[in-house]
């Protein structure tokens, strides 16, 4: 064999010269070549592909080479043992892809999945028919296993919690699971299209004769509400579009929102001329009271609506007649011809595009498809789902057409082109000016029933606590975190339940948790068709709930033992409305210890954020009140819902978290809620005996709305502040709070600024006289020398000084400026001791190893090799 294969090397070298210069192979030819080498491998399960794409193919080979030309947006598996992304963090070379790392067939054996475990399905079977790599061992796999009701146990990767599934149950759990993100898929797909594909106007009218006849016979009455806002240069084109009407029976009602400028006046001298035309006028309140100011003045049979800055086709109202009087159903809506950009991250989108289709109430739940424009509805209708909600900025259609989806059915779609869109961003629009958020606040509303809930809070498992994680697009950390809330509950004896609340992530996130928590009865998975962000996320995980009580808990946290049980005991004190843990990050560095407040107008901040861990203890110990004592924490106005427990009760009266925050204080927001709505002396506790481990987050577009939620809090609460607490918090550890420095503004309309709080030590002891006695030392390792450093902090302590440990991501702390010493102890050799730069304004002390050199001059002193821990507390 190898003699043939050197004989085909050397017949391939002696023709080259013959075939010309080779042709550089082109990405389409790459995947070609990928395509025929996965259909190689034959482990596709073309049934379970196309359940994901909602595509039949007429072979493997065309699945594959979709496959291959797709899943870099997709994400597609091509078989319920294999997700690429499980691969990758397993195989042994993680920036392989997935299908080069089977290709490899190497002796590793790995996991394809979190059902397949290679080396455990090689070790089942004799060691004379063992597969000698991981594809191997899935071929073998599945060749004894072809029945798809097969009752094989699958070799599961160890740590799967569970019993081992068997291959037909867990197949049919991810076909399913497939058809069910690709519904999602389908519902969520971009509405726009570049062409029109609807029949001509004809043909579309040729579907509806009786309601042609209908129209034609009656010439019913059609209201037309036109709210208008200081929009004198465009209202006589939207004015004009209707007057061109086919059908000539109609009213419209101009109302004019306070404008101030000429618009009313050009509406007065239409009306003038045409009877048909009404001005009404009313104060500013916004596009949803103008209309509702419209809808009490109707008299037509029938509804439609048309913004200022918009026009209608001349056939619009004729052709929408004849599609609502055929069926008599509750409302139509015509196509819509989009002028300008759809989206702002959309700079290529063409100049023109077209929208309108049919849906369900379920697609409507998803995403608006319906313009307002575009509607004729029935005035019973309009008037049973009640007028517009104006407390809304945004979405107000929207939430209206949900209402009436709910109540009388989804407005059917006649497929005509009815209105010209204007498209083109505009600052004087609700939408340039209010946040996106605004969304989750309309759907909100018809996601979740607050009266429901509270009906049957009492009915709730009282020793329960359900935890609800929000997820997006990251599996890896929510796994570890569910995973260790988990195996604290067994180790502690607690009873828990882990909501997860995928929103709208990849396939993968859901595919991976779902497979690897399907047989764990304490872990529930809803996943979202959209990202509906970390409020509404969590409120809906909050409606799915069963325990009394509740815990917040972001994906990327990692509790330790015995974190559960202090934030639900604290809860006893009935003035205590929520706890929180004592927040640190990996390298034991304080993240969170609360919330506290500078006074009017300035946002927000974690206690203690990136402050040592001992100035945490002093701060939270011996703090009590006679309702909540020292050992349960300090009292704070406001706590991080990053991990926070509440009574799901109160969490339910409150109606949650407000979705119109994205991502960022909703749980100060909360809070401040939670305070007016509760007596006098409630506050929230931070307890410094449960820790949580936060990892931070690393989820895409977790700060995007960071401005817009300053805006909309300040708005909020503006004048309303809580009193500076900041001082008296400092002060208990031992610190002087002098006041924050300004960041710089972002952008004027956000009229509020970031600030960070001015910290320094207080060497007086203060008021409480809490200061520390001994010096502020920060010990900077890199974790060669456990030892040393053991000895050295154990030294420390017992000489009565504070010490921090620093790892080298917290070398360079945020407040090692209050550092009194620096001392380092790190390995290497030669002159590279270490990459610290000593502290300015510290005595920077170094502890050689053996071995080390340092240049003179740059630490205070040096303690050499050889030394012992109490030589360095010499040198202090």
């Amino acid at each position: 064999m190898a003699e043939a294969k050197g004989l085909g090397r050397v017949a391939r070298r002696l023709a080259r010269p013959f075939r010309g210069p080779e042709k550089p192979l082109t990405v389409t030819d790459r995947l070609d070549r990928w395509a025929r080498r996965i259909a190689e491998f034959g482990v596709l399960d073309r049934a379970y592909f196309e359940a994901q794409t909602g595509r039949t193919f007429d072979s493997d080979a065309d699945a594959i080479a979709f496959y291959v030309h797709n899943d870099g947006q997709r994400g597609l598996s091509l078989h319920p043992l294999i997700e690429h992304e499980w691969m990758r963090e397993h195989q042994p070379v993680p920036a392989m892809s997935w299908y080069d790392a089977l290709h490899q067939e190497g002796p590793e054996l790995f996991q394809t999945g979190p059902l397949f475990d290679a080396g455990v399905y090689a070790a089942s079977v004799p060691e004379a028919d063992r597969p000698a790599s991981t594809l191997d061992a899935l071929r073998d796999f599945l060749r004894n296993a072809t029945d798809a009701t097969d009752a094989t146990t699958l070799p599961v990767p160890p740590g799967r919690r569970g019993h081992a599934p068997t291959w037909g149950a867990a197949r049919d759990a991810a076909v399913s699971a497939a058809r069910t993100f690709a519904d999602a898929q389908h519902r969520t797909r971009r509405r726009y299209r570049a062409t029109w594909d609807g029949p001509d106007v004809a043909e579309a009218l040729g579907r509806y004769p009786r309601g042609v006849a209908r129209r034609d016979a009656e010439q019913p009455l059609v209201s037309i509400v036109m709210p208008v806002y200081r929009r004198a240069d465009v209202v006589g084109a939207a004015i004009a579009s209707v007057r061109a009407q086919q059908h000539a029976n109609w009213e419209l009602l101009v109302v004019d929102d306070g404008s101030g400028d000429e618009t009313a006046e050009v509406v007065r001298r239409i009306a003038a001329d045409e009877p048909r035309v009404r001005l009404v006028e009313r104060e500013n309140g916004g596009a949803g009271a103008a209309r509702n100011t419209g809808l009490a003045a109707v008299r037509g049979d029938f509804v439609a609506f048309l913004d200022a800055d918009n026009t209608w086709r001349p056939e619009h109202l004729s052709a929408a007649l004849a599609g609502l009087l055929e069926t008599d159903g509750p409302g139509v809506h015509t196509g819509v011809r989009m002028i300008g950009a759809n989206n702002a991250d959309d700079c290529t989108a063409p100049a023109e595009t077209y929208r309108g289709e049919d849906g369900t109430l379920d697609d409507l739940l998803a995403g608006n498809f319906i313009d307002l424009n575009a509607l004729v509805v029935r005035r019973d209708v309009a008037a049973a789902v009640g007028p517009f909600d104006e407390t809304l900025r945004r979405w107000i259609d929207w939430e209206w057409l949900l209402r009436i989806g709910k109540r009388s059915g989804v407005p059917a779609y006649v497929p005509v082109i009815g209105v010209d869109y204007d498209n083109v961003r505009d600052p004087r629009r609700v939408s340039s000016a209010q946040p996106a958020s605004w969304q989750e606040v309309a759907l909100a509303r018809h996601r979740i029933d607050w009266d429901a809930l509270a009906e049957s809070a009492p009915a709730r498992d009282a020793g329960l606590v359900s935890v609800v994680v929000p997820v997006f697009r990251d599996w890896t950390m929510t796994r570890r975190a569910v995973d260790a809330v988990l195996h604290a509950a067994d180790h502690e004896g607690d009873r828990v339940e882990v909501v997860l609340v995928d929103n709208g992530s990849p396939r993968s996130v859901s595919a991976v948790l779902g497979t690897w928590f399907g047989d764990e009865p304490r872990v529930l998975l809803q996943r979202e068709d959209r990202n509906r962000n970390f409020g509404l996320g969590s409120d809906l995980g909050l409606a799915r709930s069963t325990g009394g009580t509740v815990v917040m808990l972001n994906n990327d946290t990692e509790v330790t033992t015995g974190w559960l049980q202090p934030l639900v005991s604290s809860l006893d004190d009935p003035s205590v409305l929520g706890a929180q843990p004592l927040l640190v990050y990996p390298d034991g560095v304080v993240q969170a210890a609360g919330t506290v407040f500078g006074g009017d107008k300035v946002l927000p901040w974690h206690f203690l954020g990136d402050h040592p861990r001992h100035d945490a203890s002093r701060a939270l110990a011996g703090a009590g009140t006679a309702r909540l004592g020292a050992a349960s924490g300090r009292r704070f106005s406001a706590i991080t819902a990053a991990a926070a427990a509440f009574r799901a009760v109160d969490l339910i009266r409150w109606h949650g978290f407000d979705p119109v925050f994205a991502n960022g204080l909703e749980d100060v927001d909360l809070c401040l809620r939670a305070l007016e709505a509760s007596p006098d002396g409630s506050a929230f506790a931070v307890v410094p005996s449960s820790v949580v481990v936060h990892h931070e987050s690393r989820t895409p577009g977790r700060d995007d709305a960071r401005v817009d939620n300053r805006r909309v809090f300040d708005e909020r609460w503006r004048g309303r502040y809580p009193a500076a607490d900041a001082g008296a918090h400092y002060e208990a550890a031992g610190l002087r709070w002098l006041g924050v420095e300004p960041g710089l503004p972002k952008g004027h309309a956000v009229m509020v600024r970031s600030s960070r709080p001015i910290v320094v030590r207080d060497l007086a002891g203060g008021s409480g006289g809490s200061a520390a006695a001994g010096l502020r030392v920060a010990v900077k390792h890199d974790g060669t020398r456990a030892a040393n450093v053991t000895a050295l902090v154990t030294s420390l302590e017992a000489a009565g000084h504070s010490v921090q440990i620093d790892l080298p991501t917290s070398w360079y702390r945020g407040s090692s400026g209050l550092d009194d010493v620096t001392v380092l102890v790190s390995g290497g050799t030669g002159s590279d001791v270490s990459s610290f730069v000593p502290q300015p304004g510290a005595r920077n002390v170094v502890w050689l190893a053996a071995g080390q050199v340092v240049t003179d001059g740059d630490f205070a002193a040096v303690v050499p090799a050889g030394a012992g821990a109490d030589q360095v507390i010499r040198t202090l």
